[in-house]
Formats: C-alpha cells, structure tokens, sequence
C-alpha cells in the first residue's frame, strides 16, 4: 500500500463510507449502510457484503489500521532486551523483562509431571459393552 486509502481503490465514495463505518462500528452492515448514506440500507448493508471488492477492501483497512498498532515479535524482543540492559530500570522490570525475552525464544522448558492419588500411578477404568 502506498497511501492511506490504497485499500479503497476501485470503491465508489459511498463504498469507501460503508467500509469505514463497518469497521469503526464493530461490523454491523445495517448501520454502516445507514451511516454512508445508502436509501435503503437493510437490503444494501448485506449486498456489500457479499461483494468481492468490499469484503477485500474492509480486510485491507482492517489490516491497514491494526498493524501499525500491534508489536512484532522483533520489536517485543528489542523492548525487552533495551529494558533488561538499561541500568536506569529497577531490578524487577529488569528481570521480568529478561523473562519475557528468555521465553519468547524458548529457552526455558516447561515440565508438567501429572500423578494419581497419593502421588502413584493414575488408573482409569475403561469399560466397553458390545451391543448386538
């Protein structure tokens, strides 16, 4: 995408609209139809729905407007490596964040050892009935 409304390209202004109020107002079609102005946007909101070019362009803002706000792994671990170095930190943020970091590449082994009653083996009874 090279612009801010690259996603809409191909749409009519009143398209643009739906797509923009569709995706600020949790998804109802009803409403976003309402909003950008269709005359009868019960039958419209779902028709939009069903077209190729708006469901792609409503993925293409969603994805436009999501990205930018959420951290990459990449970015987490430079975070958390700046955090645990940084003498600036408390001790605890620094730890933590060295945690965080140490099992985001999977360096520590997490071991679950699961017993019966009083710490012996776990039996199951297992009953099968044939029927015929």
């Amino acid at each position: 995408m090279n612009g801010p409304t690259d996603w809409a390209d191909g749409l009519t202004e009143r398209q643009r609209r739906f797509c923009e109020a569709y995706s600020s107002n949790g998804g109802n079609a009803l409403d976003a139809a309402r909003q950008a102005g269709y005359k009868k946007p019960d039958p419209q909101g779902a028709e939009n729905l069903g077209k190729p070019s708006i469901k792609a362009a409503i993925e293409k803002l969603r994805l436009a407007t999501t990205s930018a706000a959420i951290m990459t792994r990449q970015e987490r671990q430079a975070f958390w490596t700046l955090v645990a170095r940084s003498k600036d930190e408390d001790m605890k943020d620094r730890l933590k964040a060295s945690e965080l970091l140490g099992k985001s590449q999977g360096d520590f082994i997490s071991r679950t050892e699961i017993t019966g009653a009083n710490g012996g083996p776990i039996v199951s009874e297992v009953r099968v009935r044939f029927v015929g």
